[in-house]
């Protein structure tokens, strides 16, 4: 598969959806009675989504992800918020990493029809802007900004790194 045909999108959607909730939510790590770092690969499937895919459409299928995901988690939309916010600044991650001679009609974002260093720099400011926001969204008050940059600083690396082993060993089938 191409990874542009919507059924391929609704198996990872459904893929990831899955993995978040029923493996990856069980994941967590912290001390002192908090935890600090989580393992968020919900937004590779916002990452994924076709580049021309419309805007619209990309928010949408966003908030869709993230109420999704909130409904396993129970967390009343805090998950639907990052998705949505990430959903929404993707076009400006593609525009400010766009090369000069713009993308390919059927380009992919995987890395495999752009250089291995677009997609990282591509995955880093997806990971980073749904982490950045969920965990803000999360404590809800910038009283808590040790805590936020705490966990922001824990989950996105191991986030990035596992999202880009999925995205590698699942290539040919997404």
């Amino acid at each position: 598969m191409r990874g542009v045909d919507p059924i391929s999108n609704i198996i990872r959607f459904f893929l990831l959806v899955f993995l978040q909730v029923f493996i990856f939510r069980q994941i967590t790590l912290g001390w002192g009675g908090a935890d600090y770092l989580f393992v968020l690969v919900a937004p590779l499937f916002i990452a994924l989504l076709p580049l021309r895919t419309p805007h619209p459409l990309v928010v949408v299928f966003s908030f869709l992800l993230g109420i999704s995901v909130d409904f396993f988690y129970e967390t009343l939309g805090v998950h639907a918020a990052a998705a949505t916010f990430t959903g929404y600044i993707r076009q400006y991650a593609l525009a400010v990493l766009a090369p000069k001679d713009g993308y390919k009609v059927k380009a992919r974002p995987d890395g495999k029809d752009l250089s291995r260093t677009w997609w990282i720099q591509y995955l880093g400011i997806v990971i980073t802007a749904y982490a950045v926001f969920y965990f803000s969204m999360e404590a809800f008050s910038p009283v808590y900004w040790k805590q936020i940059l705490l966990k922001s600083l824990f989950t996105i690396p191991i986030s990035w790194l596992l999202c880009g082993i999925l995205v590698s060993f699942l290539r040919p089938r997404i």
